[in-house]
């Protein structure tokens, strides 16, 4: 995860797509003037990273750092530099498409330490956001290579096309790809499942007329629900042995980030793999994503260990590292979920759009850019990628909801 693309499992940006609209909530989330502070603050972003595309339409010589820099770009549309913002969206999608692969994938082939699932996620959720009437049939292939990456019996892509069954612990997951760390995770499946979710539309609004591919992604949902499973710490419905004992564990109904392995570590007395933020918040999107219900134990337990460790000063569990993607996710998992109010142990109600822009404008730094100053893990001393996650995390902050089309 660097700049020779291992900083690549960090990625995960605040997505929007072409099937879906921005529109304001009907009520200001925010008081008017901390409203103001946070257009400015936007707008600040927005020239940093305008200043900061290279000539060939890049950010970073990336192209996934690219979509993440191209989507923040086209979600702000308070800025008032439109006809600059128009031409660096068209030299960036420019570059993306250099990289489109004849089986879909969107990715530097033969990089070394390049991971193609992930990028083609990043890519293609860009490229949806972007909307042009181009890129219609390319995004298929893109997304039906992620479908076809998932790992379950209909598995075809990333050089392995044996089946896996439902008692396999990768079940329902997605991983890197061809390259990088073997078996899937809860960041690149999160990022996979994004990207299917924001191009459901490239289902029924075929050429053909038809609904293609959808009972593939209503099977990619249902296995993805396995998968999320066996990554949630709840003792009710994952028989893990390193799932906590009850309710009363503080890590009850968190996430990890793959089977087996928490980047917050165990409990040296329990053994029990230690949930965090950036992944419990990744998890509780996922589940909204495949349809669960706020009611539904799994939703409610994930929003519950969400509530119990509410701090947006830093990622919970494991403090500065990976700060600004826990930002990110945190943004997106709340809007999807759409609550506007976190009830905290105490009792204490905390609006989080208002908490959330309040980070981001303390933590913004003189020529309009943010970057991890405690922490360069994944990446987060690269003011090109936590700018364009900051950015994103705002326009959600100041009340951009997806609305289906």
């Amino acid at each position: 995860m660097s700049l020779s693309f291992r900083m690549a499992a960090l990625l995960a940006p605040l997505l929007v797509s072409a099937a879906a609209v921005a529109t304001e909530l009907s009520a200001p989330p925010l008081s008017e003037s901390l409203r103001r502070e946070a257009v400015s603050s936007l707008d600040r972003g927005v020239a940093y990273l305008l200043s900061k595309q290279d000539k060939d339409g890049s950010w970073s010589k990336h192209p996934a750092v690219t979509a993440l820099c191209a989507m923040a770009l086209r979600q702000s549309q308070r800025s008032g530099r439109p006809g600059d913002i128009a031409a660096a969206l068209a030299k960036a999608r420019t570059f993306m498409l250099s990289f489109v692969q004849p089986d879909g994938s969107i990715w530097p082939a033969g990089w070394e330490d390049m991971y193609p699932n992930y990028t083609t996620s990043i890519v293609l959720s860009a490229l949806a956001c972007l909307n042009h009437p181009d890129d219609q049939a390319l995004m298929r292939r893109a997304r039906k290579y992620l479908l076809d990456s998932q790992l379950n019996e209909r598995h075809q892509s990333g050089g392995r096309p044996d089946p896996v069954t439902p008692d396999n612990d990768c079940y329902g997951g997605i991983g890197y790809g061809k390259s990088g760390p073997k078996g899937p995770d809860l960041s690149n499946t999160q990022w996979a499942l994004e990207a299917i979710h924001l191009t459901e539309h490239l289902d029924i609004d075929s050429p053909q007329g038809g609904k293609q591919g959808v009972n593939n992604s209503d099977l990619a949902w249902k296995d993805a629900l396995v998968f999320l499973g066996r990554l949630q710490n709840l003792p009710e419905s994952n028989r893990a042995t390193w799932v906590c004992k009850g309710k009363n564990d503080p890590s009850y109904g968190g996430f990890i980030y793959k089977p087996g392995d928490s980047k917050a570590g165990a409990d040296p007395e329990t053994k029990t793999l230690r949930s965090y933020g950036s992944m419990t918040y990744a998890g509780l999107k996922s589940m909204v994503y495949a349809k669960l219900g706020k009611d539904d134990p799994r939703v409610k337990a994930a929003a519950d260990w969400a509530a119990r460790h509410y701090t947006l000063a830093e990622n919970p569990n494991i403090g500065a590292d990976g700060h600004y993607y826990y930002l990110n996710t945190f943004a997106k998992a709340m809007a999807a979920l759409g609550e506007e109010e976190i009830t905290l142990a105490s009792g204490e109600k905390r609006r989080w759009r208002e908490d959330l822009v309040q980070q981001l404008l303390k933590t913004q730094k003189g020529q309009g850019e943010w970057f991890n100053e405690k922490s360069g893990r994944w990446w987060e001393s690269s003011p090109e990628l936590v700018t364009a996650y900051s950015i994103l995390a705002l326009e959600l902050a100041l009340g951009k909801q997806l609305t289906e089309r």
